[in-house]
């Protein structure tokens, strides 16, 4: 029998995700971490081994697992995504891409597909420290590899963030990638430092466990495919229509999270920041797209009759129409406000709930009455957002050192503002309508400028269809 040894990669998988593959597993940076991985996991198990009369070997030993894995998979290997795509977008190689018949999600895809092998990698190498550990007894077998995959599937969701990101022209972007990356994954490396000890939540042993496992592995799915949906949409002609499959998922998403979101177990304190997680994603994207209606796109939806013109109310591209589509999404996502009332009968979580709404609207105004245009509309609206976000903050330090509430009153046209000033024991009803008059400034400025780029680009596509 003729043995047949594997020397390349199939021909099945992407060329995007081979080329990405040979070029990363040869820098610098994935072998030097690799090597610091493993030589510093064979150090401390050395010395484990050593001291096998502890009973606290097996845990250092944990500890020591998660938290080199989370340094490699949570920081360094998402921050390689950082310029992932902005390499090829300014030596102008995604035309050349295109010629080869790649589609510019398959592009995307590639890119992160290839930085989350290399961490599957990392992954793999591990296990074998996990199997000696084992036997050094008290190990939580199912709730530490629960974690493990967790820190993966969590890796692979920031990495999806720097590699959608990285689409954009805007270096300040990319800049507060850098700084926010390690603060995000800080809160994901606290599972690492206290290794064992949280895995045992992770041992899904609990209904509250299980849960708990399968609303974060959706989150973390749905923030990734956006993620990559941003960059895609970023780098892909005009004449490629991604954002109805986009809007449509999201919709199923939001139901989904009203219908949970109006369960009794809810949280309605957490509802609000529950349901801007959800929302926050396609805002971001629906109300920054630059790309202008295609008339093939336009007509597919015109043969369905009135129906069909109904749905591309929502559905066409355009930041037009995902004005409405965004208006669409939060009327299902205040069904959760009016049925699951707190018991205590306040209205926190309505002025929360407003403030978040504005603050997804605001820098949407901001670019649109600024008439910025083009690609830099995405990251225009993600520096808007944060800093409203990073400003309302230190003026909420200011107001708190100063003991003065009526520093933030002059600032409260900045929505998440409105969320501090609630904190600093504001007046409930000045504040629930402050947040509910910027709330319909924001949506009144949009929807004049909606009703008017969307009755542009109808006529235009049937001008252009009537000199044909």
């Amino acid at each position: 029998m003729k043995v047949e040894f594997l020397t390349d990669f199939p021909d099945r998988l992407s060329p995007m995700l081979v080329k990405e593959l040979r070029q990363g597993m040869r820098t610098k940076a994935f072998v030097g971490v690799f090597l610091t991985l493993q030589i510093i996991l064979c150090v401390i198990l050395l010395s484990a081994v050593a001291a096998a009369s502890s009973d606290e070997a097996g845990e250092i030993i944990s500890s020591t697992i998660f938290t080199m894995f989370s340094i490699a998979v949570l920081i360094i290997q998402p921050m390689r995504g950082i310029t992932a795509l902005s390499s090829e977008v300014k030596g102008n190689t995604i035309d050349m891409m295109v010629l080869t018949r790649l589609s510019a999600w398959r592009i995307v895809t590639g890119k992160w597909a290839s930085i989350v092998s290399q961490s599957a990698l990392l992954l793999v190498t591990i296990i074998p420290y996990l199997i000696l550990r084992y036997f050094f007894g008290g190990m939580n077998l199912i709730g530490e590899i629960v974690l493990l995959a967790v820190l993966f599937l969590s890796s692979a969701a920031l990495t999806a963030v720097t590699v959608g990101l990285s689409a954009s022209s805007s270096v300040i972007l990319r800049t507060l990638l850098l700084i926010a990356l390690p603060i995000a994954a800080f809160f994901l490396l606290l599972g690492g430092l206290r290794g064992g000890d949280i895995s045992t939540y992770f041992a899904l042993d609990t209904e509250q466990s299980r849960i708990f496992v399968s609303i974060y592995l959706a989150a973390c799915a749905y923030l990734g495919f956006f993620m990559l949906s941003i960059g895609t949409s970023l780098i892909a002609p005009y004449a490629e229509n991604h954002s109805t499959l986009r809007r449509l998922i999201s919709l199923v998403v939001t139901i989904i999270a009203a219908v949970l979101g109006s369960m009794s177990f809810t949280d309605t304190d957490a509802l609000p920041f529950y349901l801007m997680f959800v929302l926050l994603p396609v805002f971001a994207i629906s109300l920054s797209e630059f790309a202008p209606l295609a008339a093939p796109t336009y007509r597919k939806f015109e043969k369905r009759g009135p129906l069909g013109q109904l749905a591309g109310l929502f559905l066409f591209p355009g930041w037009a129409s995902g004005f409405f589509f965004c208006l669409l999404l939060t009327g299902i996502s205040t069904a959760p406000f009016l049925i699951n009332q707190p018991s205590y009968g306040g209205q926190d979580h309505f002025i929360y709930g407003l403030a978040c709404l504005a603050g997804l609207l605001f820098p949407a105004v901001i670019i649109n009455v600024f008439r910025i245009n083009g690609p830099q509309r995405v990251s225009n609206y993600v520096l808007i957002l944060l800093a409203s976000v990073v400003l309302s903050a230190v003026l909420a330090g200011i107001t708190d050192s100063l003991s003065n509430e009526n520093l933030l009153w002059l600032f409260c046209w900045i929505p998440p503002v409105l969320m501090f000033l609630e904190e600093a024991g504001g007046n409930d009803d000045e504040v629930m309508y402050a947040s509910l008059v910027i709330c319909i400034i924001c949506l009144g400025t949009l929807l004049l400028r909606a009703i008017h780029a969307y009755r542009k680009s109808i006529m235009d596509i049937r001008a252009h269809s009537d000199s044909e």
